[in-house]
């Protein structure tokens, strides 16, 4: 499903989704694939979603 995952500094920061996914809208960030990223979600879900439709919190 992914390609390659990414070193970053954004694992593990809080984030809001801008299209809430099944009412759900905040999130961790759990993986870095460049374009895309994975959002864990309150509910334990994990998605995958594109950089610019999420909101990262610092």
């Amino acid at each position: 499903m992914y390609e390659y995952e990414e070193d970053s500094d954004i694992i593990g920061l809080s984030c809001t989704l801008l299209n809430p996914y099944k009412g759900y809208m905040a999130g961790t960030i759990g993986g870095d694939y460049g374009n895309t990223i994975v959002v864990r979600l309150e509910s334990g879900k994990e998605i995958s979603e594109y950089r610019d439709e999420v909101i990262i919190h610092d």
